[in-house]
């Protein structure tokens, strides 16, 4: 009576099934996890050796060259890490659309795990007192099941999957609009700076530090880390934004250029990375 009938072994089996695809999906989402951070600090490794000071570590110093090698094979690797992504995920939904069939269509599961060999009756008899069926024979039994028994397990797998790429398309836009919210900050913060100086030299011919322009010395926020120096306004961002790592800086200066009449002169610099100088292309065209 509480033994396992073809259906209790069809469900125990549709169970560890749909354990093997959460397994598959979570190995998927941690993969993703270390992927984003590595390809982070390859960013920030990269960065580090593409100035003047790593340049010459790299050239003069054998920890430095391997690390930087390190990096360099470590950044080929991604592409394929990417690919295994993809991979574990087409897995992991292959997994739990064969669990909710067999969920759905235990008799007819059980049919056609013993037409391959991986079932077999107990005892040699056959459940429901039919006769053993080959292979073919099962799956003309399948295409016979009614559509509205199949189709709940596949619009569950459909939902499934619609979420996870939902979820992931959703990821992409929220870090594009955290780019975006970045790079009109910096934007707002140069002007600021280029403005106030504009003011200023309007007023005194010449050009002032931050306690003359009436600015914070220095300011942080989630992307920046802002810094007058003198009369040079610099910012450094803090993290990653999109290829551009982080530790890149951004400077605007000013100049009182002339002898007998003054003309205020200001100068902007962008990142020699070309991920930067495309993050923020207009920049030498701020406030002019």
């Amino acid at each position: 009576m509480f033994g396992l009938t073809p259906v209790r072994t069809m469900r125990l089996v549709a169970s560890l099934v749909a354990l093997m695809g959460m397994v598959f999906l979570l190995l998927q989402r941690v993969l993703a996890a270390v992927l984003t951070m590595a390809a982070d600090g390859i960013k920030l490794g990269l960065a580090r050796y593409n100035n003047f000071t790593g340049q010459f570590a790299a050239q003069n110093f054998a920890q430095d060259k391997q690390l930087l090698k390190l990096l360099k094979d470590v950044q080929a690797l991604l592409p394929q890490a990417e690919t295994a992504l993809t991979v574990l995920l087409v897995v992991a939904i292959v997994f739990l659309a064969v669990a909710l069939i067999c969920f759905a269509l235990p008799k007819q599961m059980a049919h056609v795990l013993v037409a391959l060999k991986l079932l077999k009756w107990e005892t040699g008899e056959v459940a429901d007192g039919q006769s053993e069926t080959s292979l073919k024979e099962v799956f003309t039994k399948l295409g016979e099941v009614p559509l509205k028994k199949l189709a709940i397990p596949f619009a569950v797998v459909f939902a499934v999957v619609v979420l996870i790429f939902g979820i992931s398309n959703c990821h992409e836009k929220v870090k594009a609009a955290s780019i975006d919210g970045a790079v009109e900050e910096l934007q707002q913060k140069s002007l600021a700076y280029i403005t106030a100086q504009k003011s200023y030299f309007a007023q005194k011919k010449n050009v002032g530090g931050a306690k003359a322009l009436q600015l914070a010395d220095s300011v942080s926020t989630d992307w920046f880390d802002y810094k007058f120096s003198g009369t040079r306004f610099s910012a450094v961002s803090r993290v990653p934004l999109g290829n551009c790592p982080a530790g890149s800086k951004w400077t605007v200066s000013a100049a009182a250029k002339g002898f007998f009449e003054k003309e205020l002169q200001i100068y902007r610099n962008v990142p020699k990375d070309t991920a930067c100088v495309k993050l923020v292309p207009n920049f030498k065209n701020i406030g002019k």
